[in-house]
């Protein structure tokens, strides 16, 4: 089994306890993240998001006029967006192919779960899958390798961490040709991350 279906089988598992032990609100460091990302996008944008979970982010969006695609790759987080009203569907980053242009590709703390040539994969396919004018938004672990962690939910996920020095390489040979990246010292149980918002024009 690999690594990103091992965590998937984790979180199908473990569905209530992640939405028990998650922020409910936008705030802080991820809040300034999603205001940069969404301050000059048009209300009809349409916005694609990679790993919706229990749908924090995207009741943000909804909040803010837009109308976000929701999606995970955990059939129960599904049902769970679903039955709050969001347009969601099922979806597997790394198997299943997606179609644009897409204004906007959101995904919060969902990256990280990528082995680094599952992350190069993953990339090019939603840069491919961005308008010209679009843009890539992702929150990473900031840090030095990988490991497996029962932390949160008391099975294991796997995480590969980031710095931001490696991501320049990875993101051109993706296909992107600008980005903004912010790290921040958070009050999260792991506490720095990278904010990234990348661009294919």
């Amino acid at each position: 089994m690999s690594s990103n279906d091992a965590t998937l089988r984790t979180y199908a598992r473990t569905i209530q306890g992640y939405i028990d032990r998650t922020p409910h609100v936008v705030d802080g460091a991820t809040r300034d993240w999603l205001d940069r990302t969404i301050e000059d996008l048009p209300a009809e944008a349409r916005i694609f998001e990679l790993g919706s979970a229990f749908g924090r982010d995207a009741a943000y969006l909804a909040q803010r006029g837009f109308v976000p695609e929701c999606s995970d790759a955990v059939p129960g987080f599904v049902e769970h967006l679903r039955g709050l009203g969001f347009d969601a569907r099922l979806f597997n980053a790394l198997s299943d192919s997606l179609s644009g242009p897409y204004d906007l590709i959101l995904a919060n703390a969902v990256m990280l779960h990528f082995t680094a040539a599952e992350f190069a994969q993953v990339a090019t396919k939603l840069c491919r899958a961005l308008a010209p004018h679009g843009r890539f938004a992702f929150s990473l672990k900031q840090g030095q390798g990988e490991e497996w962690s029962t932390a949160k939910l008391g099975e294991p996920r796997f995480f590969r961490y980031w710095q931001a020095e490696e991501l320049p390489a990875v993101l051109t040979a993706a296909g992107f040709k600008r980005w903004d990246m912010v790290a921040a010292h958070t009050g999260r149980n792991h506490a720095d991350w990278l904010y990234t918002v990348a661009r294919p024009d």
